[in-house]
């Protein structure tokens, strides 16, 4: 089994949830007692959410790259961003740690592809559905059309993720907004939904939709785990 190289604490909410699926991923496949061979950086995440909100990639890529480079001599073979916005700097940090980067958009083209759908909405935040480092993949590997929200209401989502999400909050307006926008794209012709927030599956649920959702965070754990458990090469 090969070991995996964690950045968490982006947020501890969700890094729990990875650490609880990676696992359990492993454990059905191998049975018994069997386990993730697992190293983890857990950030504080107030520090790196004000490098993400600030827009200071050098510093989050030197951060990232710093810990990975210590799990790697700790015996880390690959690496998992905990979050979607991380992956902004992936190609960076896996340059600079000389470990592969196990990318969170490959694994949901990957599930795109294999279900067949040709539209998608993607939700996450600001970064993220501006940015290319997770609609490029989508496009390049599955060749789905993504849909994201309208300018106001990237602001709305990017600001409910920071200010409340990230803390374990969710307020009944959040919901309604949240459910209210991923409808709005689902009538648009979306044939299912992205959570490309790791935060974003504490608030909108599969059985509130007639589309699937497809949570980024979920698809990743089973890839990391399958990864693990190839005895391949780890690139």
């Amino acid at each position: 089994m090969k070991t995996i190289g964690m950045l968490g604490g982006k947020t501890y909410h969700s890094t729990l949830l990875y650490y609880q699926q990676i696992n359990a991923h492993i454990q059905r496949a191998k049975g018994g007692s069997n386990a993730a061979s697992l190293i983890m950086h857990s950030f504080n995440f107030a520090e790196t959410a004000a490098l993400f909100g600030g827009n200071k990639w050098d510093e989050v890529t030197a951060k990232f790259t710093a810990a990975a480079k210590h799990m790697k001599a700790a015996g880390a073979q690959g690496l998992v961003i905990g979050c979607n916005i991380g992956h902004r700097v992936a190609s960076e940090v896996e340059a600079g740690a000389g470990l592969p980067v196990l990318h969170i958009a490959e694994y949901t083209a990957r599930a795109v592809k294999a279900r067949g759908l040709s539209k998608v909405a993607l939700l996450a935040t600001r970064s993220a559905m501006e940015g290319d480092f997770i609609k490029t993949p989508l496009l390049e590997q599955a060749g789905a059309e993504i849909l994201v929200p309208s300018t106001e209401d990237m602001a709305t989502i990017d600001k409910a993720i920071f200010n409340e999400l990230s803390i374990g909050v969710v307020s009944d307006e959040t919901k309604t907004f949240l459910g209210r926008v991923a409808h709005d794209l689902v009538e648009q012709g979306a044939e299912g939904v992205i959570l490309a927030c790791t935060d974003l599956q504490f608030v909108l649920k599969p059985e509130h939709f007639s589309v699937p959702l497809l949570d980024t965070l979920e698809l990743h754990a089973e890839g990391i785990a399958e990864w693990a458990l190839d005895d391949g090469p780890s690139s």
